[in-house]
């Protein structure tokens, strides 16, 4: 009788096997509703974590490959309203972005004080950064305690239930308060072609090039790596991610960038979307499936608690200000409360929830401030705690 493990063993030691077998059946739990609500793609973070977990591995370079992949994608998809959006709504971004990242940093603080006793306060001041995901904060806490390893432990712990918090967040939340998102969508598409629901465009789009979507790609990253030194805060930018989105939101805005076109083909961009939102997410599962268990049982689900209640805590008051404050289109909030946690997660899942791109119109608008908020907010705590 042949035995079928070995043959098992090497289809799983294969990266791209493992990885697709990931983001298969995670989009199969994902289509499972309860009352309406389900994952959607983001099931593919899920099964991540169980194969992770089950010693699958993976190289850490998919992970930003298809993530540079799915934010160009969102950018350019979106791009169109981008620059009526931020006229209308600019300063309430600011505002949101603020709010969110300094609700989370007092958050944190407070429970650093309240287990001072029990938890080393640096390790809580790392879960900051990981309850709201946010790699830049990761960046500036390391730079601030002169590379502690505690503060890189304590995003780990945050970081997997930070994603799952805002991922759950904008599955839920519209349910929970009965938002209508279809009517939503049409008044934000209706406020963006200045009530002429007719008036798609200014252009029309392009077919599809691969050239253009690639130097879209490249020039972000080029944008994303400029640092710009900033007092009290150090040297800030926006990284790959960042760069990226932007970029590609300000080119598809613009049309073209010199004979190449920049308003492509929706269909395809829609597809390149959706293939690597679920590869990246399952990217990051696999990726953190091995710490998880080795971490809980170092040090407990305390870390765990501080870290989902702070960024529970940025997510209602994101929900508030913006929604019952501001009254912002729940399309663009959706996107806007993940851009001022910097989650791309989170973005993707606002994207899958509210069935429409422009979403990320929001997410860019907030997601620079945030960064810059991220780094000054983690280095106050830092030193704080220090």
């Amino acid at each position: 009788m042949i035995d079928p493990l070995p043959f098992i063993r090497t289809l799983m030691a294969n990266p791209v096997f493992s990885l697709s077998l990931a983001v298969a059946s995670g989009i199969m739990i994902g289509n499972i509703k309860v009352r309406g609500i389900g994952l959607g793609t983001s099931g593919t973070l899920f099964t991540g974590l169980l194969l992770g977990w089950m010693g699958v591995s993976v190289p850490k370079d998919f992970f930003i490959w298809n993530l540079l992949i799915f934010v160009t994608a969102v950018g350019l998809l979106s791009s169109r309203g981008i620059v009526g959006i931020i006229r209308r709504y600019g300063y309430r971004f600011i505002l949101l972005a603020v709010a969110v990242t300094g609700a989370g940093a007092l958050a944190t603080y407070w429970m650093a004080l309240l287990f001072a006793a029990s938890v080393e306060p640096l390790l809580v001041g790392g879960t900051y950064t990981g309850a709201l995901t946010s790699s830049p904060g990761l960046g500036a806490a390391l730079e601030a305690t002169g590379g502690n390893a505690l503060v890189t432990i304590g995003y780990t712990i945050a970081y997997p239930f930070g994603v799952i918090s805002v991922v759950l967040f904008v599955q839920i939340i519209p349910a929970l308060m009965r938002i209508d998102i279809p009517k939503e969508r049409l008044e934000l598409l209706e406020s963006i072609r200045g009530g002429n629901p007719g008036d798609d465009s200014t252009s029309p789009s392009a077919p599809f090039t691969l050239i253009s979507f690639v130097l879209c790609m490249i020039g972000g990253i080029i944008f994303g790596s400029i640092s710009i030194p900033i007092p009290w805060v150090g040297g800030f930018s926006l990284g790959s991610t960042g760069g990226a989105l932007l970029l590609a939101l300000f080119l598809g805005a613009r049309g073209h960038i010199g004979p190449f076109p920049m308003r492509l083909d929706s269909k395809v961009l829609s597809a390149l979307r959706a293939l690597s939102l679920a590869y990246f997410l399952a990217v990051m599962g696999i990726l953190a499936g091995p710490d998880i268990p080795e971490i809980l049982a170092r040090h407990g689900v305390v870390l765990v608690g501080i870290g989902m209640v702070s960024a529970l805590v940025s997510l209602m008051v994101g929900l508030v200000l913006g929604r019952m404050v501001f009254r912002l289109n729940w399309v663009l909030l959706a996107g806007a409360i993940p851009g001022a946690m910097t989650s791309t997660p989170g973005l993707g899942a606002a994207i899958e929830s509210t069935g429409c791109d422009e979403c990320s119109a929001g997410y860019g608008a907030t997601y620079p401030v945030a960064i810059f908020c991220m780094v000054l907010f983690t280095k106050l705590i830092m030193n704080a705690l220090g």
